[in-house]
């Protein structure tokens, strides 16, 4: 997996695209729902969003992977806070360096740097 963020204004929603090819087989069928993908945004060790608090941010999808051309997947972060139960923080997070951060279950967690300004 590889993760494709931009930076973006504090206030607004951010998009990561997780680009998925196939290791050892020409294709396989992947369904992503909240219990075979785990998604994160920190900054340092505090975990800002978590799919845990949200899992129906997480869009389920059956994707065709291949080794060539890369699958892609979208996640639409809101720049707020989460909490248990998807309580989202109404204030939006503050200005600085964080992280998106993702993982497909019994995989290696992957994680690609972003800007809120």
């Amino acid at each position: 997996m590889q993760i494709e963020v931009s930076d973006v204004k504090a206030g607004q929603s951010n998009t990561a695209t997780f680009l998925l090819t196939s290791n050892g087989t020409p294709a396989c069928t992947l369904s992503i729902t909240a219990s075979s993908l785990v998604v994160r945004v920190t900054s340092g060790v505090d975990t800002v969003w978590s799919s845990d608090d949200c899992p129906d941010a997480l869009l389920a999808r059956q994707l065709v992977v291949r080794a060539d051309p890369a699958s892609s997947y979208k996640f639409t972060w809101n720049g707020h806070r989460s909490s248990d139960g998807c309580q989202l923080d109404d204030e939006a997070v503050e200005p600085g360096g964080y992280w998106v951060e993702a993982a497909l279950i019994g995989g290696e967690p992957h994680k690609a740097y972003f800007d809120v300004t």
